[in-house]
């Protein structure tokens, strides 16, 4: 499987994703995966009509993106895309190996606490960051690739 990079984005993808980040870790597949996203039809009415030049667009449920990436995606460059660290620990928990992850942000919401400059979390958020962190995942918090690389407060 080749995972050109994973970020964590709230946003998911938008114009730093594919003005930066995407000429630094090209793909020629986009995963969004979040069981929730996967199974609207608002955010699939949008996503098809969304473009990325030399990139195809997926939503996936977790489980699905795990399977995706064992099997047809092995052979595909792919950027994921999770809005949520615990997906990212759902996939792990489905068999995806991740070494490393980009953090672009979490909104500040009702009941999140501030990890770093643009990273909000949740309880549920904040326990996922730790189970990375204690699996051995390397996070860095970073908008763009210019940015400094920071860290979060765990």
């Amino acid at each position: 499987m080749a995972i050109q990079m994973v970020r964590i984005d709230d946003r998911l993808i938008h114009g730093q994703v594919t003005t930066a980040w995407l000429r630094l870790f090209p793909a020629d597949t986009i995963i969004i995966a979040n069981d929730r996203i996967a199974a609207d039809p608002t955010y699939a009415m949008i996503f098809s009509v969304a473009t990325v030049p030399g990139a195809k667009i997926i939503l996936l449920g977790t489980q699905e993106a795990a399977d995706f990436l064992l099997g047809e995606g092995a052979a595909r460059k792919v950027f994921l895309i999770a809005p949520s660290p615990e997906d990212v620990v759902a996939l792990m928990d489905a068999g995806i190996e991740i070494n490393k992850i980009n953090i672009g942000g979490l909104q500040m919401r009702p009941g999140a606490r501030s990890l770093a400059r643009v990273v909000y979390a949740l309880p549920p958020e904040e326990a996922a960051f730790r189970e990375l962190d204690a699996r051995g995942v390397e996070m860095e918090v970073r908008m763009v690739p210019t940015d400094r690389i920071a860290r979060l407060s765990l």
